[in-house]
């Protein structure tokens, strides 16, 4: 809720059209009137960022094995696309949900290197700011143009580097080809680094509170860890110790207090903006910008909800429901109640495996306790309340669009209709397991973020966790597993594990440096913990790629012919506008 993001009017910039347009001749020379008018224009971007976070999460989570857009009777056929991206043939070049982010995140960039030119022009006296305040400003707009560098890397790797906003500059044939991964990664590395000492330190203890929405020390140094993590992939180059390092400074205080929570929820709760947890969190509000929880296309948890729950979870005030996003099943249709055996995916396995030892408080159904308390994690499989009972007494449930059937969710994907508390297929045509069979009933859901009462004042009144400290724990852990210390790895992994069980016992717990734990960890575990912790964050895909398992089978997903979908193809009209681009490799060009 709180935070430091303020609108400001403006063009969106792309890396091919970098030109500025005058709107009512309100231009850099005399737009730049106060001190407000600075901190308004540093923090336009980090609001585009944070509308871009549903585009991330489609591309992260809809390709990998936890995440699916099954058709539900006629909903989400939309020409198969959704099929498509799940079972990675995405290489039709112009269709907007793999190709998007290219323009949106340079957009980001063009909004950064726009703001920080005019900055080099202004001096810091003329509005009553000292030159470290200047500096801590650039500092922000620096860290948040290494953030859109980091995922352009991530998913297209071979990307052009523009650095300000003269398009005089920007047209020069050198500045409009593509770098050398290294060379964008060494930007993005010094970028980083130099952050680290223009960014403020976090301020006190109980959250970032006001600083919330503004990149600190300890945010950049996360980034930091993100770019040493995947440098294997993304360079062809290890940096494990170098991911530990920092992250050791982190955890270790150097640059504010940071530590993990007591609860689980507690980092993507509505007041978590008073979250020690939270490293760097987009601020968001009902009634402002709340991109993650919106009721509409720009959402990433709005729509992680099954349909008729409005009533159960008292929204009603904000619409139906949209259920675009479920889990992948684990279980299949043809024999009742058999599991899939694919490694990958089976997220509520990945759950029962320690909670039917320990009792995970994340793995129960979701319910609101209060207008701002919360327990569990999933809609389960089971009926969905509906708005009260009938005149004879009789309990209502939700029911699917056309009043046709109540809903039972299932962790299976078929056309089960009124079959489904029976685990019956209602329409034989459609009862195999693929993503064209689903309806109302299928799929369980994820619910990381509360979805407290309409009308209770608390209403998806979350900021959005981009960086908590269990990923800088989870880096660091991974790191020093791949380098041989795999009881360290679990002494810190432990170290956030236990606040999620009931139970805590050396039945669950990794074995690690005391000698507490029994479970074995390897690299197959490590995968299913960072799936675990991190469900439906936006960040499975880069995961699965580092492990080196992106191109394996999953649920209705063959295994991959090679690597090429690892990245994502740069869209048509980039090719057009730029004709020094060159597509990665696999995808279809255009004629030059």
């Amino acid at each position: 809720m709180a935070g430091m993001l303020a609108g400001l009017g403006g063009s969106l910039l792309s890396c091919t059209d970098l030109t500025e347009t005058v709107y009512d001749q309100v231009m850099s020379q005399n737009y730049y009137q106060s001190k407000q008018d600075i901190i308004n224009a540093v923090f336009r971007p980090m609001e585009h960022i944070y509308s871009c976070s549903w585009i991330r999460y489609e591309m992260e989570e809809e390709p990998a094995d936890q995440v699916i857009t099954p058709v539900r009777g006629n909903w989400y056929v939309d020409g198969g696309r959704w099929g498509m991206l799940h079972r990675h043939q995405y290489d039709d070049i112009t269709m907007d949900e793999w190709t998007r982010e290219w323009e949106n995140y340079y957009a980001g960039i063009g909004q950064c290197n726009l703001v920080l030119d005019d900055l080099s022009k202004l001096s810091s006296g003329k509005f009553e700011m000292t030159d470290r305040e200047f500096d801590e400003l650039r500092g922000q707009l620096r860290c948040a143009r290494a953030f859109c560098y980091l995922r352009l890397i991530n998913v297209y790797r071979n990307c052009v580097l523009t650095t300000t906003s003269d398009q005089a500059v920007n047209e020069r044939p050198e500045n409009r080809k593509q770098v050398a991964p290294e060379v964008l990664f060494g930007f993005i590395e010094s970028e980083l680094l130099d952050c680290l000492n223009a960014l403020p330190d976090k301020s006190g203890q109980g959250g970032n509170r006001a600083q919330q929405g503004t990149w600190t020390k300890a945010s950049a140094a996360a980034l930091l860890a993100r770019l040493y993590l995947n440098a294997q992939v993304w360079i062809g180059e290890p940096k494990w110790q170098e991911c530990i390092n920092i992250c050791e400074r982190i955890m270790g205080g150097e640059f504010g207090y940071y530590e993990i929570a007591k609860n689980w929820y507690e980092p993507f709760d509505w007041n978590n903006e008073e979250c020690d947890e939270v490293i760097y969190g987009f601020p968001g509000s009902y009634g402002t910008s709340s991109w993650h929880l919106q009721n509409d296309l720009r959402t990433v948890y709005g729509r992680n909800l099954p349909y008729g729950c409005q009533y159960y979870l008292g929204i009603e005030g904000n619409g139906d429901r949209n259920p675009k996003f479920a889990l992948t099943p684990s279980y299949d249709n043809q024999v009742p109640r058999q599991l899939f055996t694919h490694k990958l995916g089976m997220v509520s396995q990945k759950f029962k495996k320690y909670s039917d030892l320990g009792d995970d408080l994340r793995f129960k159904q979701y319910k609101n306790l209060s207008v701002n308390t919360r327990e569990g994690m999933f809609f389960l499989e089971g009926y969905i309340p509906g708005r009260g009972d009938d005149p004879n007494g009789k309990r209502v449930y939700a029911q699917n669009p056309d009043k046709q059937y109540n809903l039972y969710l299932r962790d299976q994907v078929g056309s089960f209709e009124n079959g489904a508390p029976q685990g019956i297929i209602a329409n034989s045509a459609r009862s195999e397991s693929i993503m064209e069979n689903g309806d109302f009933n299928s799929g369980l859901c994820c619910v990381k973020y509360p979805l407290y009462s309409f009308t209770g004042g608390y209403y998806i009144e979350s900021d959005y966790t981009e960086i908590r400290l269990a990923e800088v724990v989870y880096s660091a852990a991974e790191c020093y597993l791949r380098l041989g210390n795999a009881r360290k790895a679990g002494t810190l992994l432990n170290s956030v594990r236990k606040r999620n069980y009931t139970n805590w016992s050396a039945l669950i717990a990794y074995q690690d440096e005391n000698n507490t734990g029994n479970i074995v960890l390897d690299l197959e575990e490590m995968l299913d913990e960072w799936g675990r912790e991190f469900l439906v964050e936006s960040r499975r895909r880069t995961d699965l790629i580092r492990f080196g398992r992106f191109q394996e089978a999953w649920w209705d997903k063959p295994a991959d012919l090679d690597k090429h979908y690892e990245l994502y193809p740069i869209p048509r009209t980039a090719l057009e506008q730029n004709s020094y681009l060159k597509q990665n490799p696999g995808y279809p060009d255009i004629e030059r």
